[in-house]
């Protein structure tokens, strides 16, 4: 399974759920970080080139800014660190 993240608007967080919910079996969309509007697509195998020409689709009708999300331990301790960053 392929993951791929996006920043999005928060308004647009629950459109996109709905019509990627209508793709059922192709992909999992997922709130990563809901206050900074941080989504994560994940694309079942087969389904990639599919995927990429809905996603294109999608991004004429909202903004979705793909961004590479990391988590980092902190010094040893159990917490997470999140890094967000635009993909590019």
């Amino acid at each position: 399974m392929i993951s791929r993240y996006f920043r999005v608007n928060r308004r647009d967080m629950v459109y996109l759920k709905f019509i990627l919910e209508a793709y059922e079996g192709m992909n999992v969309m997922s709130t990563v970080d809901n206050a900074n509007g941080i989504i994560r697509i994940s694309v079942m195998p087969g389904f990639e080139q599919d995927m990429d020409g809905l996603l294109a689709e999608l991004g004429t009708q909202v903004v979705m800014e793909p961004v590479e999300w990391e988590r980092e331990g902190i010094d040893g301790f159990p917490g997470w660190m999140q890094t967000c960053r635009a993909a590019g």
